[in-house]
């Protein structure tokens, strides 16, 4: 309801010549019109917030089939767990709450990637047994936006993580100690070994 001022201000007039608005008159007055005001604004307001649109959060099976392409994409299984490529992902998720561009880009990704599977396995992707069959369809998008968020999140969160750091045999910053010539250059077991190299375990 919208109050109309136009009424009570000749009302007013009218009193203050005849003498008879009094404090009471007066205050019951404004009162009067901020409480039809309020209901005015309020009612809106109300009814916007009650509709507004619920934040966009990805299915369960989304969220795996992500996990499975970060554990594809950089595979430690003999000595990493899931955890860290969980945060991984949890955090690139979380960026879609804000980011509806990436949000359409894992959508769009994770779509194309399992209708592709089904194409040619005929099975969703995180249901292939073979690496190197998941290996092989990640190849054809390793130039896509989509792949490429995925790899970005894992180089920072898996390989400048602090906490993994002994999982992968890093000792951390050495410029301090003269560096790792001299102090275990090779000592990397999850890496090839190549013989070229002077120190490298047989």
């Amino acid at each position: 309801m919208i109050f109309n001022w136009e009424n009570l201000i000749p009302r007013i007039s009218i009193n203050f010549i005849t003498n008879k608005l009094n404090r009471r008159q007066i205050l019951k007055g404004l009162f009067s019109s901020s409480a039809f005001l309020g209901l005015t604004v309020a009612g809106p307001i109300t009814s916007t917030l009650a509709n507004a649109p619920k934040p966009f959060v990805f299915k369960d099976e989304d969220r795996t089939f992500l996990i499975q392409i970060a554990k594809d994409i950089y595979p430690h299984d003999d000595f990493l767990d899931d955890e860290p490529y969980i945060e991984v992902v949890d955090g690139i998720l979380k960026e879609t709450s804000t980011d509806e561009v990436l949000r359409s880009t894992l959508l769009v990704g994770l779509s194309a990637l399992n209708k592709d599977s089904k194409a040619t396995h005929g099975q969703p992707y995180v249901k292939i047994s073979s690496y190197g069959a998941r290996e092989a369809m990640l190849r054809r998008i390793e130039e896509g936006a989509f792949f490429q968020k995925i790899r970005g999140g894992l180089l920072f969160g898996l390989y400048n993580n602090v906490k993994l750091f002994p999982k992968f045999g890093y000792e951390g910053s050495s410029w301090e100690q003269g560096g790792y010539i001299d102090r275990g250059f090779s000592d990397m077991t999850w890496l090839p070994q190549d013989p070229r190299v002077k120190g490298d375990k047989k």
